[in-house]
């Protein structure tokens, strides 16, 4: 039996890694927009898990993402924006999908919802480490 090898060179790593961060990046402003645009119902939303101050909360969460997704996107300051989002999913994961609290018919979904967020907690570890192995930011 003979495998395969595929050889790929620094120059593509670099442009897949930066591919690979700007699409995390860009889930990020794009959910951070997309707030923007329904600010009224993501406010009663955080006001529904029953959290203090919900308008000021939405434009934390709107900041986080916005800016994190932009320096990923961009690749300045990479690592740092990394580790903000990735300490924000934490919480707004388990405060906004908690699945063993939703009705049975939500339940999957919200699920579903946890193992996409770990998923890109994921991601954000690995931008974060690389970035800090590099001990400088991309040009």
């Amino acid at each position: 039996m003979t495998t395969a090898t595929i050889s790929v060179t620094p120059t593509t790593v670099a442009r897949l890694y930066s591919v690979g961060r700007a699409l995390l990046g860009s889930l990020f402003l794009i959910s951070g927009l997309m707030k923007m645009g329904s600010f009224a119902g993501y406010s009663a939303w955080i006001a529904s898990a029953e959290l203090p101050m919900p308008s000021l909360l939405l434009v934390l969460a709107m900041t986080i993402e916005i800016a994190g997704g932009l320096t990923l996107i961009s690749g300045w300051n990479a690592k740092w924006g990394a580790l903000l989002l990735a300490v924000f999913l934490v919480p707004t994961t388990l405060i906004f999908h908690g699945f063993w609290r939703a009705d049975l018919a939500d339940s999957w979904n919200q699920f579903n919802h946890i193992l996409k967020n770990v998923a890109i907690l994921g991601g954000m570890l690995v931008v974060f480490a690389i970035e800090s192995s590099r001990g400088h930011e991309p040009k």
